[in-house]
């Protein structure tokens, strides 16, 4: 287990909270009950939220999952930084500053949402395959469509990746490093 990777993402939603707290902000998603997630605060009837939406915090899980059936099927060993990152919190994604640059932390919403991470990540590290390049697991969007940041499953490196061309560039050694980097925002909704 990567403490440093938990700590970080710890640290990084007490940041986000803060920033929420300060800014009188209530993060909040529109409620359908075909995709509900222990995030939701059951009390939320605040004035700032709007028309079919309720307030949500991230909530930590009760037990890390793991990603033991992606590494069966594509019979890979995935970096464990990962199971860390992804497996830790429920949440939704989340807004950040890195270097200037805005991007968004993906999350898992919800054991459904989990499920549906899983099958992307196949189709992402079978896409990396049929093109040649190193296995990365993607870890957050960029404003740029055509680009992610990723863990470079080989280096354990954080990376920016070009879709269709590869990693173009290092952005941190570790996940933990990478996390601890990350300045919260708030997106409009």
């Amino acid at each position: 287990m990567t403490v440093a990777v938990i700590d970080a993402l710890i640290a990084f939603y007490a940041r986000s909270e803060q920033l929420w707290q300060a800014q009188d902000y209530l993060p909040q998603q529109e409620f359908d009950p075909e995709w509900d997630s222990p995030c939701f605060i059951e009390a939320s009837n605040s004035a700032q939220l709007r028309a079919d939406h309720k307030a949500w915090l991230p909530v930590k899980r009760d037990a890390i999952t793991s990603f033991s059936n992606i590494e069966s099927a594509l019979n890979i060993e995935l970096d464990p930084q990962i199971a860390e990152f992804f497996g830790v919190y429920f949440s939704d994604h989340m807004p950040a500053s890195f270097n200037d640059e805005v991007i968004e932390l993906v999350q898992v919403w919800s054991t459904d949402d989990f499920d549906r991470l899983q099958e992307n990540m196949i189709a992402h590290l079978m896409m990396k395959k049929t093109l040649k390049q190193p296995p990365t697991l993607f870890i957050a969007s960029c404003v740029d469509e055509m680009q992610i940041i990723a863990l470079d499953n080989v280096s354990g490196e954080v990376v920016r990746e070009v879709l269709g061309k590869g990693i173009v560039e290092v952005l941190a050694p570790d996940l933990a490093s990478f996390i601890s980097q990350l300045t919260p925002v708030l997106l409009e909704q």
